[in-house]
């Protein structure tokens, strides 16, 4: 899977029939005589017998290796066996997104033929492809299209067991996907190989859900850090470190704030509880985000802000949720629920807002058995052909509904109110008004919900009318929002609704230093907050996104002033 056809050359079948096959220029380019002079700069010159290893699956900040003579082999492994993927020839280059970032191997590399290669460190190429216009590109395109083809690419990595009605199940498998883990998935209740299988691991019903690394490892209902911490996937570098800024929260605007404040030469963390993206993440499409006419998910735009933030340097570490915060001393506290601490000259507040739950009996008891908070693919194969109720009139109910009325046989949308155009854009009520399989039911709520161990039934009911039950089997909320500021203690001022307050919106009070407080600034000099999370902000990506950066402008002039 790592090596452009022509060039002597074996491709992976598995690569060869996807969708990203008509692109293998790009994911494995053949450098030219000009770039190779350029990478030299960057690394050292080594001679590598055959049968060398140049890295193994799993390992962690590993080189890029620039093949100047020779032939590599790339193969991936599972606990169910190894797949040869592909190999390298002279002018090609190893590594993913991953690699940039100090994650772990999905591959192993093999030297087949004795071989010449330059060694660029992993600092190293973090330099390169911020110093090197040209050559960057050509390394984050195929660094990122790789990643995209490993996701596609179920021959070797994790295998995970799960079941249908089960809510862990649902969150690892959401977790795995929007971090971009591929894992081959074995349901207990679909899938007629999944009892042997997890015989042969020695994994029970009681263990599920269940993840195999590639080692064999057998992780028994992990939580999300203990997923990540067993295939490389969390941070290894941010304990007891000082940075300029750490970001809280990694949805469009924490991505933003990053992506800008290092590219200006900040030390940058950004800490998310899940993952890059945000509720804007779990959107099938975003149709109105400038610059992109066809619509682009939410998953896939994270995914590019993501790439953008590590290429300049940024630390962007899941899962990791922040515990508290001391705001007493010139440099703030950070606690992680892990143990960890790190300490931050400034902080941009931006872990966004959660949809809200009704109070409705029994609900937790329904949650990834019948309800849910985001509409995935995931969600979509669960509903095939049934009757779905989406409950909310804003644009992220209004998503859902259009992406599942293509896999449902009927969508109910739910809102209390009269109607659809007070709260979502007008381009998805057109596509709701158009779509035949798609019905709005307004003034209505559901007010309980009936079943064993899943969701069975619903029964709901109009302003001033009798409640009727309907069997309905899936209910996706999408209820107003709830801020996630928990975790700031005392050290800012919020409104009545637990939003962060920020510049002229924070009551006149005592404010330590001479200067002014900045617009995004909170109650507190140094703390930022952007996006969702902050009182009046516009509910937008690209107000979210247009806020992060605005803040790292602000906090640049705090911290020249601040620490003089």
């Amino acid at each position: 899977m790592e090596q452009q056809p022509g060039a002597g050359t074996a491709i992976s079948p598995h690569l060869a029939s996807s969708d990203i096959g008509n692109r293998r220029h790009q994911i494995f380019p053949t450098l030219s005589d000009r770039q190779f002079e350029v990478l030299s700069r960057y690394g050292e010159r080594r001679a590598i017998a055959a049968g060398g290893v140049l890295f193994r699956q799993g390992d962690r900040h590993i080189p890029m290796y620039v093949l100047i003579s020779g032939t590599i082999e790339i193969e991936r492994a599972s606990a169910l066996g190894t797949t040869v993927i592909g190999t390298h020839g002279p002018g090609s280059f190893t590594g993913e997104m991953g690699t940039l970032a100090g994650r772990a191997a999905v591959a192993t590399a093999r030297v087949l033929t004795d071989a010449e290669v330059i060694v660029i460190s992993e600092e190293s190429l973090g330099t390169l492809v911020v110093s090197e216009a040209d050559l960057s590109e050509t390394i984050m395109r195929a660094y990122i299209l790789r990643r995209v083809a490993y996701m596609q690419d179920q021959s070797g990595g994790l295998l995970m067991f799960g079941a249908r009605d089960s809510a862990p199940t649902l969150a690892l498998r959401h977790f795995l996907t929007r971090n971009g883990q591929p894992a081959a998935y074995f349901d207990l209740d679909l899938h007629e190989e999944t009892a042997a299988l997890m015989a042969r691991f020695g994994v029970t019903a009681a263990d599920i859900p269940a993840v195999v690394t590639p080692i064999g490892e057998v992780l028994r209902n992990p939580t999300l850090r203990q997923l990540a911490d067993g295939i490389g996937l969390s941070s290894d570098r941010i304990d007891g470190r000082t940075f300029d800024l750490v970001v809280v929260g990694a949805g469009p605007a924490g991505l933003a704030a990053a992506v800008y404040a290092a590219s200006e030469g900040l030390s940058v963390a950004v800490l998310d509880a899940k993952a890059p993206g945000g509720q804007a993440g779990s959107s099938s499409k975003i149709e109105n985000y400038f610059g992109f006419p066809t619509g682009v998910s939410g998953q896939a735009l994270a995914g590019r802000g993501l790439s953008q933030a590590r290429k300049f340097g940024a630390e962007v570490a899941v899962p990791v949720k922040v515990s508290a915060l001391n705001c007493d001393g010139a440099e703030f506290d950070i606690a992680i629920d892990s143990g960890e601490r790190l300490r931050a000259r400034s902080i941009v507040v931006a872990t966004g807002a959660r949809y809200r739950k009704p109070d409705l009996p029994g609900l937790e008891r329904f949650e990834g058995r019948g309800v849910y908070y985001s509409a995935s693919f995931m969600e979509a194969t669960f509903c095939a052909d049934e009757e779905v109720v989406i409950v909310g009139g804003g644009n992220s109910a209004g998503q859902a509904a259009v992406f599942m009325a293509g896999h449902a046989k009927h969508v109910h949308i739910v809102v209390r109110a009269d109607g659809l155009a007070a709260s979502m854009s007008r381009y998805l009520i057109q596509r709701i008004e158009a779509a035949p399989n798609i019905t709005l039911h307004t003034r209505k709520q559901i007010v309980e919900m009936v079943g064993g161990e899943r969701l069975e039934s619903i029964v709901w009911q109009t302003a001033g009318g009798a409640a009727r039950a309907s069997p309905v089997r899936h209910v996706f909320l999408f209820l107003g929002a709830e801020p996630n500021t928990a975790w700031l203690g005392d050290c800012v001022a919020l409104d009545e609704k637990n939003f962060v307050l920020t510049g002229s919106d924070v009551a006149p009070g005592a404010w330590p230093l001479a200067r002014g407080r900045h617009f995004l600034e909170t109650s507190h000099p140094r703390i930022f907050a952007v996006g969702d999370v902050r009182s009046g902000s516009v509910k937008r990506v690209a107000a979210a996104v247009g806020e992060g950066s605005a803040a790292v402008q602000a906090l640049h002039q705090a911290l020249a002033s601040d620490f003089l």
